[in-house]
């Protein structure tokens, strides 16, 4: 119990610098699976003592073999079901390609404007670039045709093609 309390302690003074010493474990070292384990250990551990006449060697031993199966449940049922569900509402850049969105700032032939793009995951508002390397005034209807790093690609959109 007061081990939990010092680890405890200590993750909150110390969290950052322990999540940078166990980057690559920090799937088996979650504080969620860390404290659980360690109640259900002290937990047992007092249940044991109390109620039990097990030598104190056994107790422990007990007491972590529960510990261990806390571990796992705890790892099976809590934390890999809450990192699966665990989605974005964002999209990628590359599920940009065939969107409408509309010219906000006007795009020119040869530079940068902006465009806004409304999706059911939300809207966002992209760097744009002429695919057809003509200007794009403000208010045009667009589809993204090409998506870089820097920019998408975006070409008028003809509504009589919907």
């Amino acid at each position: 119990m007061w081990g939990s309390l010092a680890i405890a302690i200590i993750s909150l003074f110390l969290g950052d610098l322990l999540d940078g010493l166990f980057e690559g474990l920090d799937e088996f070292l979650n504080p969620l699976l860390l404290f659980g384990t360690l109640s259900v250990i002290g937990g047992s551990g007092v249940l044991f003592t109390k109620y039990s006449s097990f030598h104190p060697f056994v107790t422990l031993l007990f007491s972590v073999l529960v510990g261990a199966a806390a571990y796992f449940l705890i790892y099976h049922f809590l934390v890999i079901p809450m990192a699966n569900a665990e989605a974005s509402t964002s999209i990628s850049m590359a599920d940009l390609e065939g969107k409408i969105g509309e010219v906000i700032t006007t795009v020119p032939a040869d530079g940068m404007g902006e465009v806004f793009i409304e999706s059911p995951n939300g809207s966002r508002s992209e760097t744009a670039k002429s695919f057809d390397e003509k200007e794009i005034k403000q208010g045009t209807r667009i589809v993204i045709v090409q998506v870089s790093k820097e920019a998408v690609y975006v070409s008028t959109l003809d509504d009589e093609l919907l």
